[in-house]
């Protein structure tokens, strides 16, 4: 019956199957779950975009969907057709980035579109792309890059209402925009106007840099061995989450880096079992490398389509669909209803290993950028020196 459904839903108009969607209706005729599979057929619009391009006899490609209203249905067809293999995997974060400006500039009065134009394109979207390729643009970092070229919009927006050209920006108007606008415009428009500054079309304006803050949430030694117990031995518990819960406190793994772990960093030889988190294999304590290897071999898999084909890297915590990424913020709010919060158990982690590697192996190992590795090294290190200096002082 679900093979049936699936042939009226994906084939044209004599009754065969679109060959570019055959691999998409294998998967669903042959899903684990033929009742959710047959209820979805019948009610989502994803469904229904999936039959009016089926029937449209148009080449399916990721830009042939770039053209659509990018709304659920779009995203949930493309992740079907990634998932599948009929399109092929991109950096999507990044390329909704490019549809998302490409709307805003539409509307953009020609005034502002010269200088937005090239600070979103040349500024932002480029090293965006540039994070992209390397595979590190992750979705928080695509809502900053949002923000910061909105925040230049409503600015330029705000200098039409006070009848003043970009190019004749005083120090004075800026420090009336700071004062009335949002937390987010203030923070999000500091980009805007290093550019302008860099590319001379303003001089001699100063935007106030952000107070740099110290970490403040941290565990206590025994509560975070407890959390790490917890996570290594506590069988009541998720075993994505105890995978996960486990990553961070023991090397101080951000979500949003846990989350796109593929399941070909994990090895094993006869010196014991690693995952390459960055640049070199780091050994695992034995029972959190049962834990990873249990995940691989029988983890949950959300899609109702199961599994991507074995020849493909698999993510260790797969999301909706095993070919995209689970939502770090949703993994983040699970671990906290069970009583392991992540950054506080973070701080304590990356903490801990500062005071006892160098800032370069903690960076090659696990990812982390060099200054931020260093600014922890510093860290520690004066409140070790406070440590010594208050023990100094009650003898």
């Amino acid at each position: 019956m679900t093979g049936a459904r699936v042939n009226d839903l994906l084939a044209d108009e004599d009754g065969r199957i679109v060959p570019a969607l055959k691999p998409l209706a294998l998967a669903l005729g042959s899903a684990p779950r033929p009742r959710s599979v047959l209820a979805w057929l019948r009610r989502s619009p994803t469904a229904r975009l999936l039959a009016a391009l089926a029937a449209s006899h148009a080449e399916i490609t990721h830009e042939l969907l770039d053209d659509l209203s990018q709304n659920a249905a779009t995203r949930n067809v493309r992740d079907l057709l990634v998932h599948t293999r009929v399109l092929p995997p991109r950096q999507e974060y990044f390329n909704q980035l490019e549809l998302w400006f490409r709307k805003v500039a539409q509307d953009m009065p020609t005034a502002h579109i010269e200088f937005i134009r090239p600070f979103a394109e040349w500024f932002i979207i480029r090293d965006a792309r540039r994070r992209a390729n390397r595979g590190r643009y992750s979705l928080g970092a695509s809502t900053v890059d949002r923000n910061e070229i909105r925040a230049g919009v409503e600015f330029m927006q705000w200098l039409d209402g006070q009848q003043m050209p970009l190019t004749s920006l005083t120090q004075t108007h800026l420090d009336v925009w700071l004062t009335q606008a949002t937390n987010s415009q203030r923070r999000s428009t500091a980009a805007f106007i290093r550019w302008t500054n860099k590319r001379g079309l303003t001089h001699n304006v100063e935007y106030p840099g952000r107070p740099k803050s110290q970490p403040i949430l941290f565990l206590d030694d025994e509560e975070h061995e407890h959390q790490l117990r917890r996570c290594l031995t506590d069988a009541s518990l998720p075993l994505e989450l105890r995978v996960a819960g486990a990553l961070i406190r023991l090397y101080g793994l951000p979500l949003i880096r846990i989350v796109h772990l593929t399941t070909d960093g994990f090895h094993q030889d006869e010196q014991g079992a690693f995952f390459t988190f960055d640049k070199n294999p780091v050994l695992l304590p034995p029972t959190l490398a049962r834990l990873i290897e249990q995940q691989i071999t029988t983890g949950r898999q959300h899609s109702a389509l199961g599994p991507l084909a074995q020849e493909h890297p698999r993510l260790l915590l797969p999301g909706r669909y095993a070919s995209r990424a689970r939502s770090p913020h949703a993994l983040s709010a699970q671990l906290t209803k069970h009583g392991l919060p992540t950054i506080a158990a973070r701080n304590t982690a990356m903490f801990g290993m500062a005071g006892e590697l160098p800032p370069i192996v903690i960076s090659d190992l696990f990812g982390v950028h060099r200054n931020t590795a260093t600014q922890w090294a510093a860290l520690a290190q004066d409140s070790w020196a406070d440590y010594l200096a208050a023990l100094r002082a009650t003898e």
